[in-house]
């Protein structure tokens, strides 16, 4: 009986019989479901707050689809790399290079000289597909918003690519070395790229291909499978699960880049894949209308994002219209240009000459160079913003600015020495002298304290003797004060032990700590979401470590948040929504509305000889009572909607050295 059973499972891998699968209907339907998801999740439907899963879904349909091309081409002998790579280049470039050539003149219309420079760079990484690894390497920080960035959708293709060159190489050696052993060989690398997912909480593992190698493999094991196994009626669990997975799973789960959710809708992809049978959940994705949104689904998907993301850019910079109109007819365009393209661009160049093709790629690769070239030569052709200053150009393209960005022969303290004390940050102290003081001076916050650390460094006089200035910044800084941080996975500046190392350092006697960020939205929901750390209470934890700090520290002071805005401040400028020389101002009684509970979080605390800077009485009331500025006539003191220009840094500065000069005395 075991000998029976150990063939039957040797059978079920065996791929000696495996041909060409015939055209199925319920693949278009498939196919129509996972774009449909991934389009109605970026347009924000609620519903389908889970439709990121989509793109894993697409993932297992490209894994059965190569998978059986190639195996079935191997066993009847006339495989050819050549003849599988140009059906490839039919099928993917020209619809991409259409996408590519829609942008341009949309990017050079609504892309500020900043989003200009990073779009630029994104069209060379998504033709050359290596956009996954440009994506997963760009800092957010200083990066436009994800839902402006056209081409971001494109990292998934290039993981397909990624696929679609490497798995053919391996499926020959395979075949000719150990072909009795190749599913199970499928098996192997399904276990390991599962393992490596296991074994790794950090952002690539979203963007690479060894953690997406799983969805791709299983999908290839699907098709092996579905040849023996017979299940009448699993195609219809499939979709059970996967429209689960679509409307259940939220963006908590894609934040903490987890492999349950992409676990339930890979399965219920697998499930629908391995059901040929015409059933009627089969024709149920067999319907005309899931053929034309299916195979236009690649078209759908190349679309989507450029033109969600110039759409939002259209009514941030011209006017707003409401979702309630413009989601539908947004999505009904889509559809309408998507399938257009897939008629007009994709089909016309799988059927005609090479030459022709060829023609095409040369083409639109000289229009995509020379517009990349362009923009990268003009800072991002900068010269169409020729009505507003340098200065508000510049806060635009770097709207935070970090010691890095100035000379550091324009410093008072011009002397920085680094080591590795706390774990693997790097711990630099800046002094004036070249030698070490004995008293420091510790800015620690997130991303708002990198202007307020050059402002230091250039301004901070009366520290210049006494003090050196260490600064723990961006996403160390907001995970040492709070557990928090909005990068996926474990992040080790969160850890207790890094927190601990930095109340070890701080010397009780001497030192003072000055806490800077936003506060206002670290004990918001935003907060609970994004704690690196079990079952935790996050506003207890945020508490507990300022209180800690105050105990352990000479003199803790807190800089309440700045007035913060919808939009971005420079922006605005160049948007013409505000005329340079005009100010930008907030009522004060609107923020203090939105402060209520950062106030009240702070009163709650007990905190030892502690200051609060107030960040409404530098801000507000600078020109007229009752107002807080982003801007005066002449003066920029925000870059975006949050961070600020050195010149309202040094705003707060100025009352940092007044502190310290009433300290001295």
């Amino acid at each position: 009986m075991k000998l029976i059973k150990k063939f039957y499972i040797l059978d079920l891998l065996d791929i000696k019989n495996i041909s060409r699968v015939s055209y199925r209907k319920d693949i278009n339907g498939l196919r129509a479901l996972a774009v449909l998801a991934v389009v109605l999740y970026h347009a924000e439907i609620k519903m389908f707050r889970g439709g990121w899963l989509g793109v894993d879904a697409f993932f297992v349909v490209s894994g059965f689809l190569i998978s059986n091309i190639i195996i079935s081409e191997l066993n009847e002998n006339n495989f050819s790399f050549k003849n599988f790579y140009m059906r490839r280049i039919r099928r993917i470039i020209p619809a991409l290079f259409s996408t590519v050539l829609f942008s341009l003149p949309l990017s050079y219309w609504l892309l500020t000289p900043r989003a200009m420079l990073e779009f630029s760079k994104s069209i060379s990484a998504s033709i050359l597909f290596y956009s996954n690894y440009y994506f997963q390497n760009l800092d957010f920080y200083n990066a436009e918003p994800t839902k402006v960035m056209p081409l971001l959708h494109t990292w998934s293709l290039a993981i397909e690519e990624q696929f679609y060159i490497l798995f053919p190489l391996m499926c020959v050696l395979i075949f000719k070395f150990f072909k009795k052993q190749f599913g199970y060989i499928l098996v192997i690398i399904f276990l390991l790229s599962i393992y490596l997912n296991s074994t790794t909480s950090e952002l690539i593992k979203f963007y690479q291909i060894q953690f997406r190698a799983w969805e791709l493999i299983f999908g290839a094991l699907v098709m092996i499978l579905h040849y023996k196994l017979k299940i009448k009626y699993i195609n219809f669990f499939g979709i059970l699960l996967i429209l689960f997975s679509f409307i259940y799973f939220d963006d908590s789960m894609l934040t903490l880049n987890s492999l349950e959710p992409r676990l339930v809708a890979v399965l219920g992809s697998g499930m629908i894949l391995a059901s040929p049978v015409e059933n009627l959940t089969y024709k149920f994705l067999s319907n005309r209308y899931f053929r034309v949104i299916g195979v236009s689904s690649y078209s759908i998907y190349l679309f989507h994002q450029p033109m969600f993301a110039f759409f939002r850019l259209f009514q941030e910079r011209y006017f707003y219209i409401n979702k309630n109109i413009s989601t539908p007819l947004l999505f009904l365009a889509l559809l309408f240009f998507s399938y257009l393209n897939w008629k007009y661009v994709e089909i016309y160049f799988q059927k005609n000459k090479i030459r022709l093709l060829f023609s095409y790629i040369l083409g639109s690769l000289l229009i995509s160079f020379l517009f990349t070239f362009f923009s990268n030569s003009s800072d991002g052709f900068k010269n169409r913003y020729d009505y507003v200053p340098e200065e508000v150009l510049f806060y635009s393209n770097t709207p935070n600015i970090y010691p890095s960005t100035y000379e550091t022969k324009n410093f008072l303290f011009k002397y920085k020495n680094c080591d590795n004390n706390l774990l693997s940050a790097p711990y630099c102290k800046w002094n004036d002298t070249g030698a070490e003081s004995d008293s420091t001076i510790y800015l620690v916050g997130d991303s708002q304290t990198n202007a307020l650390s050059v402002s230091f460094l250039k301004n901070l006089t009366s520290a210049q003797q006494k003090y050196n200035l260490v600064f723990i910044t961006n996403t160390a800084g907001r995970c040492l004060l709070s557990q928090q941080s909005d990068t996926v996975g474990f992040v080790e500046y969160c850890s207790n032990e890094f927190f601990d190392e930095f109340i070890n350092i701080i010397d009780k006697e001497k030192d003072i700590v000055i806490v800077f960020g936003r506060f206002d939205t670290w004990i918001t929901q935003k907060g609970e979401t994004e704690i690196k750390c079990n079952d935790c209470d996050y506003i207890n934890i945020f508490s507990n470590r300022l209180e800690k700090i105050s105990n352990n520290a000479y003199k803790f002071l807190i800089i309440e948040p700045i007035p913060t805005y919808s939009f971005s401040v420079a922006d605005s400028y160049l948007y013409k929504n505000t005329t340079w020389g005009e100010s930008i101002t907030i009522e004060l009684s609107t923020w203090l509305e939105k402060m209520i509970d950062t106030n009240n979080f702070f009163n709650n605390l007990n905190l030892i000889d502690n200051n609060f800077v107030s960040s409404t009485a530098i801000f507000c009331n600078i020109e007229e009572i009752n107002l807080c500025y982003a801007s005066t006539s002449n003066e920029l003191f925000y870059s975006d909607s949050n961070h600020l220009t050195l010149a309202g840094a040094n705003l707060i500065t100025e009352k940092i050295n007044e502190i310290l000069n009433l300290l001295a005395k």
